[in-house]
């Protein structure tokens, strides 16, 4: 590993316009405070001061994900309070962040969560870290999380990973959202229709879920490609229930995808949450490329 540092629902659709940028914009150069790292051929940029993902790159995609310190993400939580009910906490809020690395891995720590809104006095204090570490097998890496809530106010949703800004790989309408039985071009099936539409309508996210008889997400793994190769992503969750929900969100005024893996918690004071392992994979060409560290983690199991 190289180190530089250098600078569906009513409900739902609520949910998701709370997660959303005010404004966003197309990326543009960034400034002091850039952190790199290359696992394998997989390169990365974090933001130094908040930790968030700003660049997802390899030789075979090309740039996976891009998007600006304002507009990036890597953990995203709810933290609702009597006076704000949508208030988040999220990495983009946070400055400070503590980064550290050592031969194989980076890890984020977040002593303090920072809030979507500042206005509201926040009894205690939410911290959380977040691990990206080179996998065993020479081509993807692992993704943890930790939550830990030292406040009197529970955490109700964890969102991680959270990949925020993924491009169009290659041509928007020829690349490929893969999971289970489902295959869609978000790109273009999530943006919006020129005509009007109904203001309670969103087209712009969908939702999978991974159990249940309106499964969408058997085996819980997916993948996003164009012609020229693409990434995926899988837990490593043997347990058959219903989490994760997997969500995508298109942001109109950037044309950039959001992924979002989300956990629904009861996260009380002094209590933890933990992810468990992820594992995102870079690959060149089609999805049976990238499909083939989730074949090899189901022959363990």
């Amino acid at each position: 590993m190289i180190i530089k540092i250098t600078r569906l629902t009513t409900v739902a659709a609520a949910i998701l316009a709370a997660l959303g940028p005010a404004q966003a914009g197309e990326p543009q150069q960034k400034g002091p405070g850039t952190l790199t790292a290359t696992f394998h051929k997989l390169k990365i940029e974090l933001d130094g001061r908040t930790g968030s993902l700003l660049r997802i790159g390899h030789p075979g995609p090309g740039t996976v994900l891009e998007t600006t310190a304002e507009h990036a993400s890597l953990i995203d939580l709810a933290y609702p309070i009597e006076d704000f009910e949508p208030l988040r906490l999220a990495s983009r809020y946070s400055w400070g962040a503590k980064i550290t690395q050592s031969a194989a891995e980076v890890s984020v720590r977040w002593e303090r969560l920072g809030p979507s809104r500042t206005a509201f006095n926040l009894p205690g204090h939410v911290s959380a870290t977040v691990t990206l570490k080179a996998a065993p097998d020479g081509e993807s890496i692992v993704m943890t999380s930790r939550v830990e809530n030292h406040s009197p106010n529970r955490v109700r949703q964890v969102i991680f990973p959270d990949l925020l800004g993924l491009v169009p790989l290659g041509d928007p309408a020829r690349t490929e959202f893969r999971t289970g039985p489902v295959l869609t071009k978000p790109f273009v099936a999530l943006a919006k229709p020129a005509t009007d539409q109904f203001y309670a309508v969103n087209s712009t996210f969908a939702e999978y879920t991974s159990t249940g008889k309106d499964s969408t997400m058997a085996g819980r793994w997916l993948d996003l490609s164009g012609p020229g190769g693409g990434v995926s992503l899988f837990p490593k969750r043997a347990v058959w229930n219903t989490g994760p929900i997997v969500m995508l969100q298109y942001w109109e005024v950037n044309r950039r995808l959001r992924l979002m893996c989300v956990h629904y918690v009861e996260l009380a004071q002094g209590a933890a949450w933990e992810s468990g392992e992820y594992s995102l994979t870079p690959h060149e060409g089609d999805w049976s490329k990238g499909i083939r560290p989730y074949r090899a983690w189901l022959r363990e199991k």
